[in-house]
């Protein structure tokens, strides 16, 4: 399981999250922005698209800790939604 716009494998919860769906080991998917960015189309040619799955990064933020008076890196979750290729492609078709 792969995203198509970046060639990097999805790891971990995310690859479960993906199988639970439906999706089999050589499936392509990406994000609704990344496809925009991919195909070089507006999203409105994506109208109808259906996101498959929500999956999780963690990544770093920056807060300010308010009893120490200074600001700490902090690991939070971050969702977003991602779209299976051949719908996609299939959308953008019947869109045209």
């Amino acid at each position: 399981m792969i995203n198509f716009t970046t060639q990097k494998e999805y790891q971990g919860t995310n690859v479960e999250t993906l199988m639970i769906s439906g999706f089999n080991d050589g499936s392509e998917f990406c994000t609704f922005r990344q496809a925009v960015d991919f195909f070089k189309i507006e999203g409105t040619q994506l109208k109808g698209a259906k996101s498959c799955a929500r999956l999780m990064k963690i990544v770093e933020k920056e807060t300010f800790n308010k009893i120490s008076g200074k600001k700490e890196k902090k690991k939070v979750p971050f969702y977003f939604s991602v779209f299976e290729k051949n719908h996609l492609m299939k959308i953008i078709k019947d869109n045209s």
